[in-house]
């Protein structure tokens, strides 16, 4: 990288430049899309407008407004995300129920900082692996392999302790409300079912605080990510400082076995005699001695100073992962759905639904004054070359007016078409019932029938029957019937006998 920036500098700070300035385009791209929008429809000649104002034709579903209106109103509209105070005030009531109210999810820049982490990861494992990635490769191919395990170890580590963040966050929410639930001696139930965002948010307002955070969270607490996250980021701690620490065993091996072969025998505090005379051996002995014991000495130190800074690079590992768990566990949600309302309520740009009017009139506001400026050059290119004496009064509200109209015609034709097709389902549904029937017998239908106690009911059972079972019923109704009537004779015929008798 150094060598790149010494040989090519105007090149390499123009890649830097372009990667910082994406890097703020991405992190303010709303901003961005605003001020890009505004200054092109109204850049001089090639603008927006100007390409607009040349159109004369007018809207084929609406003949009152022109196209080129239209075309510029859709364009503002797209930056208008919340326009009803209900579907406002259920994404905040659900994020409150949900316990994710004023939580935000992961800044751009926290981000940033976990790449910066994870490179410096990836710079400090690539050195410790180089010589054990790929065993007799160059010492290129070496760096570029452990630069490309370092990465992907990195990877997974911020991925890791992330979600195990994530995991803490979620299963404190749950354990809390389950504790609130025993202390209120579990009198209600813990749990109503999942409530979505789909749904209205009031259907639980009568639920205790737990229950309506479960309903949106979940029942039970997990560890699981949290576990495995802790037991690898033990591990690699562990085996970086380990790697590191042969590392260095080798380095300082390599060193003392450098030294006593650079060293002449007959050398005494780095002085060569051989060329004078030749010490004796007893001073010769005394003068090796202290050289080995300065050459252990030195290494000594080096091994327990490197050591040291092993341990502490490790404690700096550990803390960082910390670090990215405590940034998993700061941002983000808890609710299943917290996120999408989170993104529909402007990513908490809005606190109340005042802020989400003020906005609004903002953009509305910027998009009647570009309008009024298309419908000035509509009219005077319209009294140079057009042919009918059009005019135009619409405004932005008209649009958005309109619009409303639209999709709430669009919604009516949409619960119409479902009724429909719910209509039409229905006799297959009858068909079904009656060939599911067909293998009643007339007993079973008899007993069903008498458990009937409504004469209209009774009337629908016997039309939902096959024809042939509905033959039976009738007869043995009739028989039935006529079995009574004929009891109830025989009982008048006896009673009359009695008086006479």
């Amino acid at each position: 990288m150094r060598e790149f920036f010494e040989a090519y500098p105007l090149l390499a700070w123009s890649v830097v430049s372009t990667m910082v300035a994406l890097v703020i385009v991405v992190a303010l791209w709303e901003k961005v899309k605003w001020w890009w929008l505004n200054t092109w429809m109204s850049f001089p000649l090639i603008g927006r407008i100007s390409s607009l104002s040349k159109d004369l034709n007018r809207d084929m579903t609406n003949p009152s407004w022109f196209k080129a209106e239209k075309s510029l109103c859709r364009d503002y509209k797209k930056f208008i995300r919340i326009q009803n105070e209900q579907d406002f005030n259920d994404k905040i009531e659900y994020l409150t129920k949900a316990g994710d109210n004023g939580r935000q999810a992961i800044p751009f820049w926290i981000w940033i900082l976990t790449v910066a982490m994870v490179f410096v990861e990836a710079m400090g494992f690539s050195y410790v692996l180089a010589g054990y990635t790929l065993p007799g490769a160059s010492e290129n191919l070496q760096q570029t392999g452990a630069y490309g395990i370092a990465f992907l170890i990195s990877i997974i580590l911020v991925a890791m302790t992330h979600f195990a963040g994530h995991e803490l966050y979620k299963s404190g929410k749950i354990a809390h409300a389950r504790r609130e639930w025993a202390e209120d001696g579990r009198q209600h139930k813990l749990t109503t079912g999942t409530v979505p965002l789909a749904k209205p948010q009031s259907i639980d307002d009568g639920e205790p605080r737990y229950t309506q955070l479960c309903n949106r969270v979940g029942t039970h607490p997990s560890y699981k990510i949290t576990i495995l996250t802790a037991i690898f980021v033990l591990f690699v701690a562990v085996f970086a400082t380990y790697v590191r620490g042969q590392v260095l065993e080798k380095s300082l091996h390599q060193e003392v076995v450098g030294t006593h072969h650079v060293a002449p025998a007959n050398s005494a505090d780095g002085l060569d005699f051989s060329s004078d005379a030749t010490l004796p051996d007893a001073d010769l002995a005394q003068d090796l001695s202290t050289v080995d014991k300065a050459v252990q000495d030195e290494t000594s130190i080096d091994r327990h100073g490197g050591w040291a800074t092993f341990i502490v690079l490790a404690f700096v590992f550990v803390f960082l992962q910390i670090l990215g768990v405590i940034f998993g566990h700061r941002w983000g949600f808890a609710g299943q759905n917290s996120a999408a309302a989170f993104v529909d309520i402007g990513r908490g740009r809005y606190n109340t639904y005042s802020d989400v009017r003020e906005h609004y009139q903002d953009i509305t506001d910027t998009a009647q004054s570009k309008l009024e400026t298309l419908q000035q050059k509509l009219m005077d290119r319209n009294a140079q070359q057009g042919t009918d004496g059009m005019h135009t009064s619409k405004s932005f509200y008209d649009f958005m007016e309109l619009s409303r109209q639209e999709e709430a015609k669009d919604r009516d034709s949409q619960r119409q078409h479902t009724q429909k097709y719910a209509e039409e389902r229905k006799p297959q549904v009858v068909a079904d019932a009656a060939q599911f029937s067909a293998v009643i017998s007339l007993q079973d239908a008899l007993r069903q029938l008498e458990g009937l106690q409504d004469k209209v009911a009774k009337k629908e059972y016997i039309h939902g029957l096959p024809e042939a079972l509905q033959q039976e019923v009738l007869a043995a109704i009739k028989t039935a019937k006529l079995a009574e009537q004929e009891q109830n004779s025989r009982s008048k015929l006896d009673s009359e006998l009695d008086d006479l008798l």
